[in-house]
């Protein structure tokens, strides 16, 4: 278990339990669908089976998946406050971690665990070799891309797109 502190906030990390696990696909399988329909991927219909067939696709050993890490965040009185979800890519020239989900809690939002969580991760990452840790954001997550760059994260690439609607219609 690994722990740190940053400022008044510590955090540690620890090996996501199977009922941590479920809990953490009750509430990332449906947001996934909604910020897929958001962005315009997918339709309402198709969302949530989509959702779970990557889901599934991701993590066929839930959270004993190989290359997989899925942690549950603590704060310094042992309460679960958030998740992080990584992926290292062992075909990747340099090491690469690839912060697939992390959160914290709303409750326990801008008390200083976001930072500190991420940094534990990045301390992770580091003892495991990793190199380099690469996300990706949707758009309209306007916090979260904050939280990110606070934390010397840069945008490295920029997915555009345009619904052109039917032949005809201009």
């Amino acid at each position: 278990m690994s722990e740190l502190s940053a400022g008044q906030s510590q955090v540690r990390l620890t090996m996501m339990s199977e009922e941590d696990f479920a809990a953490f696909l009750r509430k990332s399988i449906p947001e996934y669908a909604y910020d897929q329909m958001r962005a315009g991927n997918w339709t309402a219909s198709e969302a949530v089976g989509k959702a779970r067939a990557e889901f599934q696709q991701m993590l066929p050993n839930g959270p004993e998946t190989p290359n997989a890490g899925l942690r549950s965040v603590l704060d310094e009185a042992g309460q679960k406050i958030g998740m992080v979800w990584y992926y290292i890519d062992p075909s990747r020239t340099r090491k690469t971690a690839f912060l697939i989900d992390f959160f914290i809690f709303p409750e326990k939002r801008g008390q200083g665990y976001e930072a500190a969580a991420l940094a534990l991760f990045e301390e992770e990452a580091r003892n495991q070799g990793v190199e380099r840790v690469e996300l990706q954001i949707f758009a309209h997550k306007d916090e979260e891309i904050e939280l990110y760059r606070q934390n010397a994260y840069l945008d490295t690439s920029i997915i555009l797109a345009k619904d052109l609607g039917q032949a005809g219609q201009v």
